[in-house]
């Protein structure tokens, strides 16, 4: 029963290993056909299960071992490539064509990764030109100042009517006067004009036209012109309305009104005072005046000195057109 156990291993062993090179001449026959290719042959692990009857305190090992010996899992270092025809070869595809576009360069700020913002496309520019403003002349209103014909002169176009610039008129459907400008017609406004040699004696309807040769570039050159019935005026008359001391510069300011309905334009004004019981004047100024019907002006004597409790007698003459009462023009008393 001892030489039992030792016997049936030898068995065994043997009946493996025949086996074994059976299934090595297989492989080997299999492979015969195809010379070229040389082979390995694929070892096929097998189990077995070993009962062995444990002697007195040798534990009992039964079952089949858990996994193929490391010796026989190639590596991926040793493992041999497999084996059957070589791969087709892949068509190499063409570089595309290059680009006559050169692209912009990239930002330097821009991040590895950040979408590329497409170039704004530039739109043709459209710019209007500005045109030329342009003044346009009108008569606005037509008036008798001293017998004498006035006209009030508009613009009522865009542009301005530069200080220096000649207008000419034509009255009665001749040829009046040239006035020049002493400051520009702003668009909007209007100034009043007198004519020295244009009298009204009657009534009668006047016709005045502005630039009647078309000299001056206007917007509108058919709108200059105004016809209005006029007649004689009164004459002109000036006055004084009262007379104080200035604060800030200790001078004599003398206030003159208009009493009549009639514009006071381009009128001379002398002024003359007198100091205390004096019969030769202290000081005498002349002014141009405009003074609008009904309106006032101030007119500053700069060779008197205002001191209060002094008596003072001003004297105001209208030389040009003269005045039509004079007894209005003094002004007694004492300054406070």
């Amino acid at each position: 029963m001892t030489l039992r156990w030792p016997l049936v291993a030898s068995l065994a062993a043997l009946i493996a290993g025949a086996g074994l090179a059976a299934l090595v001449l297989a492989l080997c026959a299999e492979g015969g056909g195809d010379s070229s290719v040389a082979q390995r042959p694929t070892r096929t692990p097998f189990s077995r299960t070993v009962t062995r009857t444990p002697r007195a305190g040798t534990p009992v090992t039964t079952g089949t071992p858990g996994g193929t010996p490391s010796a026989l899992t190639p590596s991926a270092r040793t493992a041999t490539p497999s084996i059957g025809p070589p791969p087709e070869d892949t068509p190499e595809v063409p570089p595309p064509p290059p680009s006559d576009e050169t692209p912009p360069p990239a930002s330097p700020t821009q991040l590895v990764g950040t979408p590329t913002a497409a170039p704004p496309i530039s739109t043709p520019s459209t710019t209007t030109p500005t045109p030329h403003m342009l003044p346009d002349l009108v008569i606005l209103d037509m008036f008798v100042a001293n017998d004498r014909l006035g006209v009030i002169l508009g613009n009522q176009g865009e542009g301005e009517l530069a200080a220096g610039q000649e207008v000419d008129f034509r009255v009665r459907g001749v040829a009046a006067e040239t006035v020049t400008l002493s400051e520009a017609l702003l668009p909007g406004t209007s100034l009043s004009l007198v004519f020295e040699s244009q009298v009204i004696y009657e009534p009668e309807l006047v016709l005045a036209v502005a630039d009647p040769n078309n000299l001056i570039p206007e917007e509108d050159d058919n709108n200059n012109g105004m016809a209005k019935p006029l007649a004689p005026d009164v004459a002109l008359d000036l006055a004084v309305h009262s007379v104080f001391r200035a604060v800030d510069t200790q001078r004599l300011l003398v206030v003159i009104r208009n009493p009549t309905d009639a514009p006071a334009i381009q009128v001379t004004v002398v002024v003359t005072v007198y100091l205390g019981s004096a019969t030769e004047p202290t000081d005498r100024a002349t002014y141009q005046l405009a003074i609008a019907p009904l309106g006032f002006d101030t007119v500053e004597t700069v060779g008197v000195a205002a001191v209060p409790g002094t008596e003072v007698r001003v004297v105001v003459e209208m030389t040009d057109p003269p005045d039509a009462d004079p007894s209005n023009n003094v002004w007694e008393g004492t300054l406070s």
